[in-house]
């Protein structure tokens, strides 16, 4: 009984509990009035808008860093990033 309650204690003990800033790792660009999350953006320092295109011809939009529009990411290059769908 002992060695049972023990394996299922160990069970347990594997999980680990993701990062909170691994959880929180997003930005966001705004379609059509509506917020989609997309994997956290590097867009360096800069004077110009941090922006991703969804696939080589696809559209363009500007990355934010939360879901609120003055919350713009800057970058230094203008190019957007390509992101595959």
């Amino acid at each position: 009984m002992l060695a049972m309650i023990f394996a299922i204690g160990m069970s347990f003990a594997g999980i680990t509990p993701e990062p909170e800033s691994k959880a929180l790792a997003n930005d966001y660009v705004l379609i059509n009035g509506s917020w989609e999350a997309i994997p956290e953006q590097s867009c360096a320092d800069g004077r110009e808008t941090c922006r991703v295109q969804f696939g080589e011809n696809g559209p363009v939009y500007d990355v934010y860093d939360e879901m609120n529009t003055s919350s713009l990411k800057i970058n230094g290059t203008g190019i957007p990033t390509v992101i595959v769908p």
